[in-house]
């Protein structure tokens, strides 16, 4: 996955997820990932959401 910066990420790459619903953004180290909520929202706990 390309982030923003021109970086690719390769399948597994742990990311931080802020935000929830249609409004989530996913970032490794600052630079912005254009994931789909479905691409990591498996097993992601509510508390850790609202961060």
């Amino acid at each position: 996955m390309p982030g923003l910066s021109g970086t690719t990420y390769p399948p597994g790459t742990t990311v931080t997820v802020r935000g929830r619903g249609a409004t989530v953004d996913a970032f490794v180290n600052g630079d912005w990932l254009p994931l789909s909520w479905w691409e990591f929202s498996d097993g992601l706990r509510e508390d850790i959401a609202d961060r």
